[in-house]
C-alpha cells in the first residue's frame, strides 16, 4: 500500500472506485452478476475450501487491498478478475479497520482469496497489546497464510519510528515462530529496514511494490525474499522498478496490483483493480524479453511455494 493515511483511505478507495465503475463495468454490468459468494463467481477447476493452487490456472495478483472496497464494488471487481483469468488474489490487511475483514475474504473464498494479517507502519502506533493478541489469534484462520502488510515508511512518519520499527520487529519474531511468510513494506527507510530483516534471520516473505532497483533486489533476495512488481512498472519515471524486474531471479518474482492505488498504465490515476495484474505481468514479461505465458507460470509457482507450501 502506498503512503498515506490508512483509515481515511478506505472511504476515498470506495469512492473512487464507485466513480469508475462505469468505465470499466462492461461483463459486471450484465444480469446474474450482482454480488454472489465468491465460490459461485470462480468456478472449477478450483479446489473449495482450500488455498491450493491448481495446475493449469494463469495469473495471480499477490497484493490486492480487496477489503478496502464496499462489498458490491468488490464483488464486480472480483466479477471483472474472474473475467481477465486471474485464479488467485492475497489480500493484505493494514490494521484496526480491516484485520477482520481480511480474515472473512479468506475464510469465504474457496481458496481463490488468501489473505496476510498484520499492521502497517502508518498504523504501528494503534497496535497495542489487545491488537497484538488479535492478530495472534486471526494467524489461526482458515486461508490466512502470511503475516502483512509490514514494515517501515518514513515518508510521512504516520506513526512514530520507533513504533514502526518495535512493532515491525515483534511482527518479524511472531511469522518465524508461526513459520509464515511475511509481506514486507518500505519507503525511506532502507538501513533500518535492512537492520530489521537480520535481526530476525530466516524470515521469508516479498518485498511488496518494490523499488529499490537492481541492487535493493540482491540485498532481498540475498536475505532470502521474494520481489513483488506492481502497476509502478508502467510508469513512464518507472525505470528503476523496471531495473528491479530484470534483476529478480526466475523463481523469486511475483506480480501485483495494490488495488485499489498504483493503476498500471494505461489506467493510471483510476482505482486500481485486480483485473488489471495482467497488463502488469504482460509488461514486466517485456521488460524481462519472456514470453507472458513462461512469466505466468513462474510467477504461479513462485507464489505457489511462498504461501501455499509449494502446492
Amino acid at each position: 500500500m502506498p503512503v498515506g493515511g490508512v483509515g481515511s483511505s478506505l472511504g476515498r478507495a470506495n469512492s473512487a472506485a464507485r466513480e469508475a465503475l462505469d468505465a470499466v463495468r462492461p461483463a459486471a454490468a450484465r444480469p446474474g452478476h450482482g454480488p454472489r459468494v465468491f465460490g459461485a463467481l470462480w468456478p472449477a477447476p478450483w479446489r473449495p475450501g482450500r488455498a491450493t493452487l491448481v495446475r493449469g490456472s494463469v495469473v495471480i495478483d499477490s497484493h490486492a487491498h480487496l477489503a478496502m472496497l464496499e462489498p458490491a464494488v468488490r464483488h464486480e471487481a472480483l466479477a471483472r478478475a474472474h473475467d481477465a483469468g486471474v485464479t488467485m488474489i492475497l489480500v493484505p490487511a493494514t490494521g484496526r479497520e480491516d484485520l477482520d475483514a481480511v480474515a472473512d475474504l479468506a475464510g469465504e473464498g474457496d481458496g481463490r482469496i488468501v489473505g496476510a494479517v498484520g499492521f502497517h507502519p502508518h498504523e504501528a502506533s494503534r497496535c497495542d497489546a489487545a491488537w497484538k493478541r488479535r492478530v495472534e489469534g486471526l494467524l489461526g484462520s482458515p486461508g490466512i497464510v502470511a503475516v502483512g502488510e509490514i514494515g517501515l515508511d518514513y515518508h510521512y512518519d504516520l506513526s512514530p519510528r520507533e513504533d514502526q520499527r518495535r512493532v515491525l520487529a515483534w511482527q518479524l519474531a511472531l511469522a518465524r515462530e508461526r513459520g509464515l511468510p511475511v509481506v514486507l513494506h518500505h519507503r525511506e527507510a532502507w538501513e533500518d529496514f535492512l537492520a530489521a530483516l537480520d535481526a530476525v534471520p530466516g524470515v521469508r516473505g516479498v518485498a511488496h511494490s518494490f523499488t529499490e532497483g537492481a541492487a535493493g533486489v540482491a540485498a532481498m533476495v540475498d536475505r532470502g525474499l521474494f520481489i513483488g512488481i506492481s502497476g509502478m512498472v508502467t510508469f513512464q519515471k518507472g525505470e528503476n522498478i523496471r531495473e528491479a524486474a530484470r534483476a529478480a531471479p526466475s523463481g523469486r518474482l511475483l506480480v501485483e496490483t495494490d488495488a485499489p492505488y498504483l493503476a498500471p498504465v494505461p489506467h493510471r490515476g483510476k482505482p486500481n483493480e485486480p483485473a488489471f495484474v495482467r497488463l502488469v505481468l504482460e509488461h514486466v514479461a517485456r521488460t524481462r524479453e519472456i514470453e507472458a505465458a513462461a512469466l505466468e507460470a513462474e510467477t504461479d509457482a513462485a507464489f505457489a511455494r511462498l504461501f501455499l507450501g509449494g502446492r
